[in-house]
Formats: structure tokens, C-alpha cells, sequence
């Protein structure tokens, strides 16, 4: 009996801590602009890219180091290669001294090198701009998507629900005789078919969700709650205002130009390197002890002009660096012009489907009145007696998938104008 208590009593203190443990879990109730936040501030991919940004900034901030001039000493002694009598330096030939040399190269590519690095910030600097833009877009998706796929569970539940309460009653029925085997049984198929659709509702949900704390950098333990909701209310962006107030650059166009920038950077760097001469500038002294004494007699300063001569082969390293920039420059080139290209009819593109999905929503808005009104009726006859519960759910459940519907619809829209938002380069309505 005492053994029982203890058992009894293990277990209870488990099941408690058990629940413990899961109410202890950390729980976040985020909106759509904490999402971005966070986002901005935590996700890894844009960390990278701001490493990157303050390597290309102390680079430009640096390059002038390669005018300090090479600096390098030494200190030692000598003797002759016979060793005889005393080691006396004054006596037998040991010889200390010091040398001290300096040189230092000024060119043209100098300057151009100091153009390039700065050209490379520029661009480096719109990259990650786009990053960020690109990110808050995404972010901005994913939380929609989550909302209606929540949304999806939610009628997908609901229809389960329905068709067990169908199955309930035809098996009712069918046990009193005022329902077939068949119907039964076709009851029951429906209710099984509802599981999986269910089951999938909750995978894509979940794996949403998952897929959105990586992009924001919270743990996958961390019970995220979503605050907001399907809805629109007709964003600046979607109309032609938006699209007249700003057709400037997008940051994709703007990354690109400044990429050919700094591509033209290089090459004329390089191309100052390699045929342009530079001035070398040395400087050595060996001082000498000997004899109680100091002498330099090979110290030297001196002046050279040099130019690379095997610059000028065709086949050089050279040549061959500079045709492979040329290559370089000529396919962004093509890319910048495919962009502007592309950019116009994405933006049509965008323009259209918020105007078609204007017009389904209006559609569809219909239905969701249509089914409001046939279930505030069926509402009425049930209360009266004149309609069966089973009607009444049927009538819930087409109210709800046309909801479900209108909320699909919503989505699309949604991210259609955060599409266009990007293309237009201006705030995000949502």
C-alpha cells in the first residue's frame, strides 16, 4: 500500500512538472514591422555582409599606407675567415656596424588603386542596402503566408469537425434503420478524407513558421505568436500614383551601375600598373666601427624610373588581366540593360495582377455575403425547429471556406504590392 502512495505520488509530481515545463517555454507576440526589426538587426546573412562592408571602408580608409616608405635595419659584426691570436677587436680585425635601408614607389596606379577601393565601398554599401531590402520583403511574405496558413488550419479543422458530426448521425441513423450501411459508410470515408487535409494544413504551418524564426534568428524553441491579420486597405503603392511619384532607380539598378563602376576602377588601375613607369625613391646606410671609428663609405641614395616591359606582349599577365576585366565590364553592362529591360514589365506585371485581384476579392465578397445571409437564415430555422443541426454546420462551414477564400485572395494582393513596393523602391504598405 505505501509502495502504491509513492507511485501515486511520483506520478503526480511528473504530470506537474511536465506542464510546468511546457507552459515554461518562451512565447513572443510579434507584428509584422518587430518581425522586420528583428530581422534587420539579427539575421546572419546581412552580419555577413556588414563584415564585408567595414573590410572594403578600412581598406579606402587605409590605402594611402602605400606611400609610407619600407623601412628595415640590422646591427652586426664581421672578421676575416682566419682566426689567429687574440679575439680583440682592436687587434684582430672584428668589424661592427649597422645598416639602415628605406625605399619607396610613387605611381599613377597609386591614385587609381585609392579610386577603386572607394569605388568598391559605393557598391559594397548598395549591396547591402539590397540585402536589407530584399530581407524585409521576404519577411514582410513569410508573415502573411503564416497568417493564412493558420487560417487554412483553421478550415480545415472545421470541415473534420463537420464531417464526424455527418458520420455521427448517419451512423445513428443507420443503427435504428432510417439510414443504409452505404450511407454510413460514405459518411465515414468523407471524415478520414478530412484527416490528412488537416495534417497537411498543420506541416506546411509548422514548417512556415519554422522557416521564419531562421530568418529571424529566434531559437525553434520559442512559441512565436503573429499579430495581425489578413486584411487590405488599399496601399499607395497599387495605383498609378505610387507608379508616377517614383520611377527612379531601384537598388538593383543602382547596385549594378556602381558594380561597373568599380569594375572600371580596376581595370584603370591595373592598366596604370602595368604601362604607366614609377618613380622608386631608396635610401641605405651601412655604418661601419672599426679602428675606433665610423665609416660609411657604401652608403648610397637613389633614384629609378622602371616600367614593366612585358607589359606591352600581347600574351602577358597583363594583358590578359585587363581583357578579362574588359569581359567583366561588358557582361554587367548586359546584365544593367536586361535589368532596366526586365524592370518595366515586372512593374506592368505587378499593376495588373493587384487590378485582376481587386476584382476577384469584389467577386468573392459577394459569396461571403451570400453565405452569410444563408447561415444567419439557417440560424433562424434551427432555433424555429425547422432545420437540423447538420444543415446549420453545412451552412457554417460554406461561410467559412468562402471567408477562407477572400483571405487567399487578400494574400495575393498583399504580396503583390510588396512586389511592386521593391520594383518602385518605396516604403512597404504592409
Amino acid at each position: 500500500m505505501k509502495r502504491n502512495s509513492l507511485l501515486y505520488i511520483s506520478l503526480i509530481i511528473f504530470s506537474f512538472a511536465e506542464v510546468w515545463g511546457q507552459d515554461a517555454l518562451p512565447q513572443r507576440t510579434l507584428t509584422v514591422d518587430d518581425a522586420v526589426a528583428i530581422a534587420l538587426e539579427k539575421n546572419l546573412g546581412l552580419e555577413r555582409s556588414a563584415l564585408e562592408i567595414a573590410g572594403k571602408k578600412r581598406a579606402g580608409d587605409r590605402y594611402w599606407n602605400s606611400l609610407i616608405p619600407s623601412v628595415s635595419a640590422s646591427v652586426g659584426a664581421s672578421h676575416p675567415s682566419s682566426i689567429t691570436g687574440s679575439l680583440s677587436p682592436e687587434q684582430n680585425g672584428w668589424t661592427s656596424g649597422v645598416s639602415v635601408s628605406a625605399s619607396v614607389s610613387v605611381s599613377t596606379a597609386v591614385i587609381e588603386n585609392i579610386k577603386k577601393t572607394r569605388a568598391d565601398y559605393k557598391a559594397g554599401l548598395l549591396s547591402h542596402e539590397l540585402a536589407k531590402r530584399e530581407l524585409e520583403l521576404q519577411v514582410r511574405k513569410l508573415f502573411y503566408q503564416i497568417l493564412l496558413l493558420r487560417a487554412n488550419i483553421e478550415l480545415a479543422s472545421q470541415s473534420l469537425e463537420s464531417a464526424r458530426a455527418r458520420y455521427e448521425e448517419s451512423a445513428a441513423l443507420a443503427r435504428v434503420g432510417q439510414a443504409s450501411r452505404l450511407d454510413e459508410l460514405s459518411a465515414r470515408v468523407d471524415m478520414e478524407n478530412q484527416r490528412p487535409k488537416v495534417r497537411s494544413a498543420e506541416t506546411l504551418y509548422a514548417n512556415a513558421l519554422d522557416s521564419f524564426k531562421a530568418v529571424l534568428g529566434i531559437e525553434q524553441e520559442t512559441e512565436l505568436l503573429l499579430q495581425g491579420n489578413l486584411e487590405y486597405s488599399g496601399g499607395v503603392a497599387a495605383g498609378e500614383e505610387s507608379r508616377n511619384e517614383s520611377l527612379g532607380e531601384s537598388l538593383e539598378t543602382a547596385a549594378l551601375r556602381q558594380g561597373i563602376k568599380a569594375l572600371e576602377a580596376q581595370k584603370k588601375a591595373a592598366w596604370h600598373e602595368a604601362y604607366i613607369p614609377s618613380l622608386r625613391l631608396s635610401w641605405n646606410a651601412n655604418p661601419l666601427y672599426r679602428n675606433e671609428a665610423w665609416n660609411d663609405a657604401s652608403g648610397s641614395f637613389s633614384i629609378s624610373l622602371g616600367i614593366n616591359l612585358d607589359s606591352f606582349l600581347p600574351w602577358s599577365v597583363a594583358k590578359t588581366q585587363l581583357d578579362t576585366l574588359d569581359d567583366s565590364i561588358q557582361s554587367s553592362q548586359l546584365q544593367l540593360d536586361e535589368s532596366l529591360r526586365n524592370r518595366e514589365d515586372r512593374i506592368r506585371q505587378y499593376e495588373r495582377t493587384i487590378n485582376q485581384t481587386r476584382e476577384t476579392i469584389e467577386a468573392l465578397a459577394l459569396n461571403v455575403e451570400l453565405a452569410e445571409s444563408a447561415y444567419a437564415m439557417y440560424g433562424e430555422a434551427y432555433r424555429q425547429g425547422a432545420a437540423d443541426y447538420q444543415s446549420l454546420r453545412n451552412a457554417g462551414d460554406s461561410l467559412l471556406q468562402a471567408k477562407n477564400q477572400v483571405q487567399q485572395e487578400y494574400y495575393n494582393l498583399i504580396a503583390a504590392v510588396l512586389d511592386l513596393e521593391k520594383e518602385l523602391n518605396i516604403a512597404f504598405t504592409f
